[in-house]
């Protein structure tokens, strides 16, 4: 095939307009680039001369100078964009501001929208400034991006840059100016622990998200106590008043998504300490165990109570139909048997309910600790199980190596409270029936 017959190669588009680029520039600018451009044509079409069937390898350098553009570009937008977003963060936060010192100065109790409302800006600003935060690295890394014609490009307009960037960082807000995180959870917990603030499950779970948003979980232990015992505003009264609460009360329960929650946050801040603490004011605190004994024991126990009442009844209809033998021994004997029977099996039920072990991971009940403190304590022992998983090997069949203080600290603290972590018989491996 001849030369002359192979199809030409339609020229790049940006090599077009990096040469419009280069041709509004004065002669002084542009006098070592155009030497250079008008060089390379001769030398690929003498390669086309001599070697017919060489492929031509486009250029990739110059194809990518638009895109280079286009990020230095939006970094700059970018960074002016920032800064606008960061002054309306801050007049958001003086606004929140305000809002909270009007409810401590107001002279009664406010409602609880207000409160949430506070709490609920308290949460933007944190989620805003966290995604402020967020875009800078990846700021940075586009900078350094850069081909052969961007630094060209950028070496032309060098001064100009230096200039429009100096004009802006003059007008910018930097980082710095954001609100620190520290600084948003002491305002947080200030609102919660003023006497005029209602604690609600509301409130609660907003303050936990918040903590958790802004890394700060070891405050959440302290507004679990302060949910059971803190004093209880009376809503729109002028002076204020309280009332006592009761925290051993079953409604002063933590509920279980938040008692959970605070668990998780304790796990994903990796603080074995924090973690205990929350299970003692949720799980094992005196409210959540009157709270299960009549969401999980009342219903059955009314149904327990009511039992015999309603086999006598059945027995006295059924001696109607006694036949030849005495109605009274008949009702006599036909109660006594199905209460015979009602009670095995029910016991039965009972004892297969507490005792199966096919549930836990590590943590089980120690032998000799009653079945009825089992049932009540599960959710405690679930919370343990899920804390020893956290800190322990996450491969199976390294169960039962792990080392350190911490770690023998959870294992005797388990052992105090009647479980056992890691029992040998229970592990794989160790019960052939496993």
């Amino acid at each position: 095939m001849k030369p002359g017959n192979l199809p030409m190669r339609a020229q790049s588009r940006p090599v077009c307009q990096l040469c419009d680029y280069i041709l509004q520039k004065p002669a002084s600018r542009r006098a070592f680039l155009s030497a250079s451009s008008l060089r390379t044509p001769s030398i690929r079409r003498q390669n086309a001369r001599t070697t017919t069937l060489t492929p031509r390898i486009p250029v990739r350098g110059i194809a990518t100078t638009p895109r280079t553009a286009a990020a230095i570009d939006t970094r700059d937008d970018g960074g002016l964009h920032t800064s606008d977003r960061i002054a309306a963060l801050k007049s958001h936060l003086a606004q929140v501001e305000a809002r909270i010192q009007e409810t401590f100065n107001s002279p009664k109790v406010e409602k609880e929208h207000v409160i949430m409302e506070a709490f609920e800006g308290l949460d933007s600003i944190a989620q805003e400034a966290i995604a402020i935060r967020a875009r800078q690295p990846q700021l940075q890394k586009a900078a350094i991006r850069q081909s052969s014609a961007g630094a060209i490009l950028s070496g032309l307009d060098g001064e100009e840059m230096a200039e429009t960037a100096k004009r802006k960082s003059s007008k910018m807000l930097g980082l710095d100016a954001l609100p620190s995180p520290s600084y948003l959870s002491k305002l947080a917990e200030r609102l919660l622990k003023h006497e005029k603030v209602f604690l609600s499950p509301n409130v609660l779970a907003i303050y936990i998200h918040l903590q958790r948003l802004l890394a700060r979980p070891k405050t959440i232990p302290e507004a679990l106590y302060l949910y059971a015992n803190k004093p209880v505003p009376v809503e729109g009264s002028s002076p204020p008043k309280f009332s006592k609460p009761s925290p051993k009360s079953a409604k002063q329960v933590i509920p279980a998504d938040l008692a959970d929650e605070a668990l998780t946050a304790a796990i994903d801040a990796k603080d074995l300490a924090l973690a205990l603490d929350v299970v003692d004011h949720t799980y094992r605190a005196p409210a959540w165990r009157r709270h299960r004994i009549l969401t999980k024991m009342g219903l059955p126990g009314v149904l327990v109570g009511l039992t015999p009442l309603a086999l006598y009844m059945i027995a006295q209809e059924l001696s109607v139909y006694s036949g030849f033998i005495d109605p009274w021994t008949f009702k006599l004997y036909a109660f006594m048997g199905m209460s015979t029977y009602v009670l095995c099996t029910g016991t039965l039920g009972f004892v297969a309910l507490t005792t199966y072990n096919d549930h836990h991971d590590r943590v089980v009940w120690r032998p000799g600790v009653p079945l009825l403190d089992r049932y009540i304590r599960e959710d405690e022992r679930a919370a343990l199980d899920r804390i020893a998983c956290a800190w322990g090997f996450k491969e199976v069949w390294r169960r039962g190596d792990e080392e350190g203080d911490d770690w023998e600290g959870l294992r005797q603290l388990v052992l105090l409270r009647g479980m056992v972590l890691d029992k040998p018989d229970l592990m794989p491996g160790m019960n052939p029936g496993r």
